[in-house]
C-alpha cells in the first residue's frame, strides 16, 4: 500500500478554498501512484472553535461529497479529517472513502482536548466509540490529534487487528517534541505502522507544527514533512514488515493480560 499524508495550509473558515486544495491534492497524489490519501484534522474548517460551529457541514453537503467525487474519478481511497454537524452538534470526525466514492468510516473524536486555548469539550460533541475501518483489505485504526497522548486507545485498536494506525492532526508547534516521540512510542509498542498527518500554518496565533511522519513497526521514521512546507509525504507500506518485529520481539505473546485490564 502506498499511502501518502497531505501536509497543507487550511484557511480559517474558508470551506471553498480547503476543499479545491484538497481536490487538487488527491489528484496529485493519485498520478504519483497513491492507494490511501490522508488529510490533517479539520481540513475543511481549520481550527478555531468558534469558526468550526458556524462553517462545520453535514455529510450531505460540502466538502465531503466532493471528495467521493474526488475518490471515484482517481480511484485512491481517502481518509480526510473534517467537521461534521449532526443537528445540533458539531463532531471532530474523519471520513474514509474507498475508491468508488462510497463512505466506508467515519469516526468521531472521543477524547477532547480540554487544555487552553482548544478547549474543544466546550465546543464540541465527542464520539463514543474507537475508529476501525477496512482499507483495501487491511484493518486501519484511525485516532485524533491529542489521542496520541491515551496509549490505552492505540494499543485496543492494535488488539482488534489494526496494522496502521491513522492520526489526522493540528499539532502545536510549542509542542512538537511531544508529537514527534509520542508518534514513535505508538508505533514500536504495538509494532504497528503509524500515519501522523499534521497541517501548517496558524489559526487564532496558534501555529502547527507540519512534521508529518510514517513510521514502521520498529518505530524507524520512514518519510516526514518540515515543520513548514506544504507537502506530500509518502511511503510504501509492507505489512509483511509487522509480523517481522513480533517474530522477533514477542510483546503481544509477552502480555500479562491477567495483571492489566486490556
Amino acid at each position: 500500500m502506498k499511502l501518502s499524508a497531505i501536509q497543507m495550509k487550511v484557511y480559517s473558515g474558508d470551506i471553498s478554498a480547503n476543499t479545491s486544495r484538497m481536490i487538487q491534492m488527491v489528484e496529485k497524489a493519485a498520478a504519483s501512484g497513491a492507494d490511501l490519501v490522508v488529510f490533517p484534522e479539520m481540513t475543511d474548517t481549520g481550527y478555531d472553535m468558534q469558526v468550526i460551529l458556524k462553517t462545520a457541514s453535514t455529510w450531505n453537503e460540502g466538502p465531503v461529497p466532493c471528495l467521493r467525487d474526488a475518490a471515484s474519478r482517481y480511484k485512491v481511497r481517502i481518509m480526510a479529517g473534517v467537521s461534521e454537524r449532526v443537528g445540533a452538534d458539531v463532531f471532530n470526525a474523519v471520513v474514509t472513502i474507498d475508491t468508488s466514492g462510497e463512505i466506508v468510516g467515519s469516526y468521531r473524536k472521543t477524547h477532547l482536548i480540554t487544555a487552553e486555548p482548544m478547549l474543544e469539550h466546550h465546543f464540541l460533541k465527542a464520539g463514543d466509540k474507537l475508529g476501525l475501518v477496512e482499507v483495501a483489505g487491511r484493518k486501519l485504526g484511525v485516532i485524533t490529534c491529542y489521542e496520541i497522548r491515551f496509549p490505552e486507545i492505540a494499543r485496543s485498536l492494535a488488539l482488534l487487528g489494526a496494522e496502521l494506525i491513522v492520526i489526522p492532526a493540528a499539532w502545536p508547534l510549542v509542542r512538537l517534541p511531544h508529537w514527534q516521540a509520542l508518534l514513535v512510542a505508538r508505533a514500536i509498542e504495538n509494532q504497528v505502522f503509524v500515519a501522523g498527518v499534521g497541517r501548517i500554518g496558524d489559526d487564532t496565533g496558534v501555529p502547527f507544527a507540519g512534521t508529518s511522519m510514517i513510521i514502521g513497526p520498529y518505530g524507524n521514521v520512514i518519510a516526514s514533512g518540515t515543520q513548514i512546507h506544504e507537502a506530500i509525504v509518502s511511503a510504501e507500506l509492507n505489512f509483511d514488515d509487522i509480523s517481522l518485529v513480533r517474530s522477533q520481539i514477542k510483546v503481544y505473546k509477552d502480555r500479562r493480560s491477567d495483571l492489566y485490564s486490556m
